[in-house]
């Protein structure tokens, strides 16, 4: 109480200074004035609003990375006692008016580690790594998709330079202040592209440089109420430091931001000194724009009310380790990154990184195809082998490629995991190998079991004509007679399919399950046809566990157990076709199955040849 001030003892007119860096990493104050109490502003939490003067705010407004800035009122007996965090503003205001998060709800921010088993640890001691639960694929693409903005911020900057769209246009909401990210080494598409990822996260990416990793070990700079709190997420051949204000330090104990980061509760992410290049005064929304010191401990929480950790040890980080090659001949360039491990950042780092070494010789020419190969390994031991090709990638894009397998790691009902390791090969072509299918000629549509059937796939390359791809299906000589479905399709819509048709695939019941069912999903390669025969409904799955084929009794005697990881599929026979282009496009007919059937041999066929034009690839 002699060094902090609760809220109920906070009055209007009430006088006193904050404390921030501006430039360097110099502290410097700025004069306050309580003009009122906003009470019940978050849940059960009161903020003060405040006027400010000095240091040039009359001119700037509230500035993104000034958010932690302690604030001192002069109390009844003329203390200055610390009252809280300068947290929150308005966007586009007049006047340098803020929101104050008070320091009595920032101290009580745990600052202790969680105490985390892993499942192999468990394991050995003959344990269960936590109760049964049940992944599916579904769940992971969800998260996915929340994570990421529509990116509507990012084109809106794009188009009109306007800052308000990256910051926030709420001009009418008190607001917490954004957290401005510090990038070096990344290209401005790309970071146009990240912001559209970022749109939910609070961060906003600015293009400043950095200090080489944030090795500034000799650095006199310490963490104390005013100075830079930089969190590095990125460091490496690019880097990525958010950047706000430390609050208070007591004792090994650190706080800062005056509100959440990315609001995750506990984490564990790198913290820092830093310095402050300049405030870049904007109409809209003022910004600082800085670089990392040197790293001094981890921040362990991330709450409403703002973020605490302790100085001492940091967290590892992953590293990542990419070799890019060109055919255009360029030379080869290796990378290396170190990326936070953080359920949702993570993905978006990386995606981020491997863009960030694709365009790093040269942006990418609008028109390309980026053949990689990458492994990735986990906390427990296991990896996830990514091999496959993707053409006009761009950031959203990759984030879809390689979050999947680092969200289903980190965010699954069995066990928590993080990345490790990330290294491997990208290969890029100036050329975009992808191909439209433009229809699917079947000469007829009755077979016997047993025989090939001649389909040609018509398609069209990109800036090339048209081809024609000959395929042969053989129909199971088992096959019973009656109607089926045979589909010829890209890999996106057979991945749809399969999990409509062969849902099993893609849950799991735990940890080992998890990844085999990643493994299935990573296979599907994006350069290949898929012909796949549909049969009628008459498999059973228990667990990932399949059980094709089975008499109509049998199977509902299964169906009928009572176990709620059964479930029904529908057999199929596949044909995968490698091709060069990764295509797009889907046709799919009825046949008839009779064994009876039988060719006119006197030079005309059974049936006309029936060509199917192709589906456009689903969203």
């Amino acid at each position: 109480p002699v060094r902090h001030m609760r809220v109920s003892e906070v009055k209007e007119g009430m006088t006193g200074y904050g404390i921030s860096v501006f430039k360097g990493d110099k502290l410097e104050r700025f004069d306050v004035t309580v003009l009122s109490i906003l009470h019940h502003f978050n849940p059960k939490y009161d903020v003060v609003l405040i006027d400010c003067k000095g240091a040039n705010l009359e001119h700037t407004g509230s500035i993104a990375g000034m958010s932690g800035s302690p604030v001192y009122l002069k109390d009844e007996q003329g203390r200055e006692r610390m009252i809280g965090a300068f947290a929150y503003g308005w966007p586009m205001m007049k006047d340098p008016y803020a929101g104050v998060q008070p320091i009595e709800y920032m101290l009580a921010i745990p600052t202790v580690a969680p105490a985390v088993e892993s499942g192999v640890k468990l394991k050995a001691r003959g344990l269960d790594a936590v109760p049964r639960g049940r992944w599916s694929l579904d769940d992971c693409i969800g998260m996915l998709q929340k994570m990421k903005s529509p990116g509507a911020s990012s084109m809106a900057f794009k188009r009109t330079g306007n800052y308000a769209e990256l910051f926030g246009v709420d001009t009418g909401r008190l607001q917490p202040l954004a957290t401005p990210l510090m990038t070096g080494g990344f290209s401005p598409r790309v970071l146009e592209q990240l912001n559209g990822l970022l749109g939910g996260t609070g961060l906003v990416a600015l293009q400043s440089g950095g200090i080489g990793g944030g090795n500034g070990e000799n650095s006199p700079v310490k963490l104390e109420p005013g100075s830079v709190l930089a969190v590095p997420l990125m460091t490496g051949d690019s880097e990525m430091t958010a950047i706000g204000t430390c609050t208070e330090v007591v004792g090994d104990r650190v706080m800062g931001f005056g509100h959440s980061f990315n609001n995750e509760g506990p984490i564990a992410l790198p913290v820092g000194t830093g310095r402050i290049n300049a405030v870049i005064a904007n109409l809209n929304t003022s910004f600082k724009i800085g670089a990392l010191g040197r790293i001094t401990g981890t921040l362990l929480a991330d709450q409403t009310v703002g973020v605490a950790g302790r100085t001492g040890p940091a967290p590892p980080m992953a590293p990542m380790d990419l070799k890019v090659t060109y055919t255009d001949g360029s030379a080869e360039q290796n990378y290396h990154f170190n990326l936070a491990m953080h359920p949702k950042l993570t993905p978006m780092l990386a995606a981020a990184a491997l863009s960030a070494a694709i365009s790093g010789t040269h942006d990418v020419p609008l028109f390309h195809t980026a053949d990689y190969d990458l492994m990735l390994e986990f906390s427990n031991g296991q990896s996830v082998h990514l091999a496959n090709s993707t053409v006009n990638a761009q950031v959203p894009e990759l984030f879809n490629e390689i979050g999947i397998p680092i969200i289903a790691a980190s965010e699954n009902p069995f066990e928590k995991l993080s990345l490790r390791k990330f290294s491997g090969t990208v290969r890029v072509s100036p050329e975009a190998r992808e191909a439209h299918i433009e229809s699917v000629t079947l000469p007829r549509l009755k077979f016997q079991p047993g025989e090939t059937a001649k389909i040609y796939l018509t398609y069209r390359p990109f800036r090339k004509a048209e081809a024609i791809l000959p395929i042969e299906f053989d129909i199971p000589r088992e096959l019973p007679d009656g109607v089926y479905q045979l589909v010829v399709t890209d890999w996106a819509q057979y991945l749809e399919g399969e999990k409509l048709l062969r849902p099993f695939r893609f849950t799991a019941e735990s940890g080992d399950e998890m990844f085999a069912a990643l493994k299935d999903l990573l296979a599907i390669r994006h350069n290949a046809v898929y012909v796949q025969m549909l049969r009628k409904a008459d498999g059973v799955a228990i667990g990932r566990t399949a059980m094709p084929h089975l008499p109509s009794s049998r199977r509902e005697v299964l169906m009928g157990a009572g176990r709620s990881n059964t479930t029904p599929f529908i057999s199929s026979t596949l044909k995968i076709i490698p091709t060069t282009e990764v295509m797009n496009g889907a046709a799919n007919f009825t046949i008839t199955i009779d064994r009876e059937f039988k060719i006119d041999t006197g030079g005309k066929t059974a049936k006309k040849a029936l060509a199917v034009p192709a589906k456009p690839e689903t969203p």
